[in-house]
């Protein structure tokens, strides 16, 4: 998710959903989820931001689990910036806990990513997505480092969540449509016009249709609510 914008952007549609419209967005989780009777608890974004301080969740010091945490340091590089969540959901269903990861995007650029820039953390990562690629039947040739860097992390997440740590999570990347933008930022103005750059993603990154994590990634596509109307 990129800053926020004054009445525009992923991260001010995100907020206004949580003040405005909390249940109309649970619901579209839990459709995209099939998590209909599942009890929904924001870690982040709370529904009113007020004036506290408040931070993107990084890495995963949500869980609260030493064990987790560990296995985190061995996989993943800690110097520099952590990944972070546009938001964080913990579901509980039927007595079982399960982590919501959301990525959330309003604009094809934002779709894409700055490459990845670690430097001495560099060769780690490269090691912790060739698993991934290896897991998901891509071919090692797929570059997980370059423009679609953030989309591929997003993936080594889950992977290290579900098949390294044991934890139950799921991964939901929340595509806002009909978004407007002062300086005429291209957005999607529907969900299938979304379809075009999210294949063009999975192309890039050569992942097939179906792979290993596909029962546990979601999309959900909603409206703006905040538009721009001056720029």
């Amino acid at each position: 998710m990129g800053k926020r914008g004054q009445g525009y952007g992923s991260e001010d549609n995100l907020l206004r959903y949580r003040e405005h419209r909390p249940d109309f967005l649970d619901n579209a989780l839990r459709q995209s989820l099939k998590a209909a009777d599942g009890v929904f608890k924001w870690v982040y974004p709370p529904r009113h931001l007020g004036t506290g301080e408040y931070r993107e969740p990084e890495g995963f010091d949500f869980v609260q689990d030493e064990r987790v945490l560990a296995l985190w340091r061995d996989f993943w590089p800690q110097k520099g910036k952590q990944p972070t969540w546009d938001a964080v959901v913990r579901l509980t269903d039927q007595s079982k806990t399960e982590w919501i990861l959301i990525e959330a995007k309003a604009n094809r650029p934002e779709l894409c990513s700055s490459p990845c820039g670690a430097n001495g953390g560099r060769r780690k990562i490269s090691k912790a997505m060739g698993q991934v690629k290896e897991f998901l039947n891509v071919h090692h040739r797929f570059s997980w480092l370059g423009t679609y860097y953030q989309y591929a992390n997003r993936l080594a997440c889950l992977y290290f969540l579900t098949q390294v740590a044991g934890v139950r999570a799921r991964l939901v990347f929340l595509f806002f449509y009909g978004d407007l933008f002062g300086d005429g930022t291209p957005c999607p103005g529907s969900e299938a016009e979304w379809r075009a750059p999210i294949d063009a993603c999975h192309l890039t990154l050569g992942l097939p249709k179906r792979h290993c994590l596909s029962n546990s990634v979601a999309e959900v596509f909603l409206p703006a609510l905040a538009k721009q109307r001056s720029g």
